[in-house]
């Protein structure tokens, strides 16, 4: 029963960050938001993916998206979205941008990674309080 448990929280998981990430229009941030204090917020993030440090992540979650994932659900996405990129370099470029999903308006930082042996981005996302709300982490 865990089991099933696990993978129905990954699933949502994964779920939130395809509506998240998909169908959305990239727009001005919301009112209110920052550009250096989301990419600030977006690099400790980052930082402490690729540290391993997922219980610190999920920490981060707002408390509806926490409630419904695991540090172990984090890390397996982490292990697989980076299988075969190597060790973890340095933040080649970033950006940010606002988006709505569901009538719901968040920013996003976008950072382009080095790894030793691919590139790999990083789409992490913020309501407008600066809570994290969601990730997506592919190779390029």
């Amino acid at each position: 029963m865990a089991v099933k448990k696990r993978i129905l929280s990954l699933t949502a998981l994964f779920l939130a960050v395809l509506l998240m990430c998909s169908g959305c229009q990239g727009h001005p941030l919301p009112e209110g938001m920052e550009e250096d204090a989301l990419l600030d917020a977006g690099k400790e993030v980052l930082l402490q993916l690729v540290a391993g440090e997922y219980e610190t992540v999920r920490q981060e979650f707002r408390s509806d998206v926490a409630d419904t994932v695991t540090a172990e659900d984090i890390q397996e996405i982490v292990v697989r979205q980076l299988d075969g990129a190597g060790a973890y370099k340095q933040i080649n470029d970033s950006m940010v941008t606002g988006r709505t999903a569901n009538g719901n308006e968040y920013g996003e930082a976008v950072f382009y990674c080095n790894f030793a042996e691919k590139n790999v981005i990083f789409r992490i996302a913020f309501d407008p309080d600066m809570v994290l709300i969601g990730l997506d982490i592919r190779q390029q």
